[in-house]
């Protein structure tokens, strides 16, 4: 193996950094010899921001994926000064021996941008272009309940690009049921990349390894509560304060300590709004941009966890913290239900905050009932190695 392309990773929330951690990880332990190139589509790394990693980080803001794709753009779009030079992006995919895709959710007709799906397809068509192998690692694809001219034009591209892939892996089983809909080649049911992984070696990240000084100060048997500005999409920003800021009163009455962390760069207002409306000496916000290491920090600092970001969620399992989630969509649930956890689940368009309040003290009551049902199922999730797919496809 000579040169691996990574795509659909990004710097910029906290689920995709870790994605990219763990692979990045995984493939150095089985490829040692590998070169490892990730493409950045929501670059946020200059050049100098670069030079810490221990892969090559190659950036491809949209603008330069269009001006890839459709050649007349470039008369009218100019790409922006952080993108690198398109030669070199073109380069990189003719000649990698192998692409994997982390995008995590980027097939679907569900409150996704067709820009984003086609982001997402992009790579497919240049792999296949230089008939290069390519994987779809472990997310969520699905439903293609597409109507109007997304029907007519984004649903073609999808039924003819998924057929390429040599493996596309699914976090829960009724995205078989969408792909069925197209001639794929391998579907594989996986739990999420990161909830399989072990722990990561850092200096397979990171020449320099380094942890932020505020992470070292977390009080030890914390609360972590992961906010997630995605619901004020579904319910009203107010909302979405009073619930979390309600749970945090009902924690800190029980003399609980509560530590706010932002889990992507998404989420800081609204971080920010709920700190505020608690106003509490037992409550402590952690705003930074920290990397996933740096949050498996504060994770392994705390007793339970509260999260509304999925990747918020798969931490707190990975190390067998008991977590309460308040999410939308049916990969919070399976994994949940997978756990033996679905009480503890609440769905964001129509959740009862008194009685999220009430299931989050019955289990800060039995931490360590849950903690051991976790540890228990996670060695089972944890049994399947995907690198060796990875290995057998090349």
């Amino acid at each position: 193996m000579k040169k691996i392309l990574i795509t659909g990773g990004n710097f910029i929330n906290k689920g995709a950094q870790s994605m990219l951690f763990c692979l990045v990880d995984g493939l150095k332990k089985k490829f040692p010899q590998a070169e490892i190139v990730m493409i950045d589509l929501f670059p946020t790394l200059q050049e100098k921001d670069k030079t810490n990693f221990n892969f090559t980080i190659v950036n491809m803001h949209i603008r330069t994926l269009l001006r890839i794709a459709f050649p007349l753009i470039r008369l009218i779009v100019k790409p922006k000064p952080i993108s690198n030079d398109e030669i070199e992006i073109k380069n990189h995919f003719k000649t990698a021996n192998l692409v994997l895709d982390i995008s995590g959710y980027g097939v679907s007709s569900h409150n996704q941008k067709s820009l984003w799906t086609y982001a997402t397809l992009f790579p497919v068509r240049y792999a296949k272009r230089f008939k290069v192998p390519f994987i779809f690692l472990p997310q969520s694809i699905g439903p293609f309940d597409f109507t109007g001219w997304k029907k007519l034009l984004i649903w073609p591209l999808i039924k003819k690009h998924l057929k390429y892939p040599e493996i596309i892996f699914i976090r829960e089983p009724n995205c078989r049921s969408y792909l069925e809909k197209i001639k794929t080649k391998k579907v594989v049911d996986s739990f999420d990349l990161v909830l399989q992984s072990p722990i990561i070696d850092a200096t397979n990240i990171f020449k320099n390894p380094a942890t932020n000084s505020t992470v070292s100060n977390i009080k030890k048997d914390t609360i972590v509560i992961i906010p997630n500005k995605q619901l004020t999409r579904i319910i009203s920003n107010d909302e979405t304060i009073k619930i979390f800021s309600s749970l945090i009163k009902t924690l800190v009455n029980q003399n609980q300590h509560v530590t706010i962390v932002r889990h992507s760069a998404d989420d800081k207002e609204i971080c920010n709004l709920i700190f505020t409306a608690t106003n509490n000496k037992n409550v402590q916000l952690i705003n930074e941009d920290l990397n996933p290491l740096e949050i498996q920090h504060i994770f392994d600092s705390s007793k339970m966890v509260v999260a509304a970001r999925y990747h918020g969620l798969i931490h707190a399992l990975k190390l067998s913290k008991p977590c309460v989630v308040l999410g939308w969509a049916n990969k919070y649930n399976h994994v949940m239900n997978t756990f033996g956890l679905s009480e503890f689940y609440f769905d964001i368009k129509n959740v009862d905050s008194q009685k999220m309040n009430s299931s989050t003290l019955d289990m800060l009551n039995d931490l360590s009932t849950y903690k051991t049902q976790i540890a228990s199922k996670l060695i089972d999730v944890q049994s399947t190695d995907i690198f060796n797919y990875i290995k057998q496809t090349c």
